[in-house]
């Protein structure tokens, strides 16, 4: 007989909302970043540091990711908007990040 036994510890939980939107991948990388990396406030001054320009650098690349997540889902919804035959949903996508630029420019570049 095999037995399990398991126990999770979870912590200080936070909960954060937004009105009118959905969260950024900038709000979207902090909390993961939150979780990902944890500098200890008692660690040494040099190490502390380290880890600081360490989790700057992660948040640089999670922005990154996300936001060309964000890009390809809305050519994706861009693509079955115009498939469906409503061409005009396609401006609701855009945004102050250029994803429905980004979009008509590649869609130009196909056409």
């Amino acid at each position: 007989m095999i037995s399990v036994v398991s126990a999770a510890q979870l912590g200080e939980i936070k909960a954060t909302s937004v009105s009118g939107r959905g969260f950024t991948p900038e709000e979207i990388a902090e909390k993961a970043l939150n979780k990902i990396i944890s500098v200890g406030g008692n660690s040494h001054p040099v190490i502390r540091d380290q880890a600081e320009a360490f989790k700057n650098e992660i948040r640089g690349v999670l922005v990154h990711y996300m936001r060309q997540a964000v890009r390809s889902n809305h050519t994706t919804l861009a693509n079955r908007f115009r498939a469906a035959g409503h061409p005009e949903l396609v401006k609701l996508l855009e945004s102050e990040h250029g994803y429905y630029r980004h979009y008509r420019n590649a869609h130009q570049l196909q056409s």
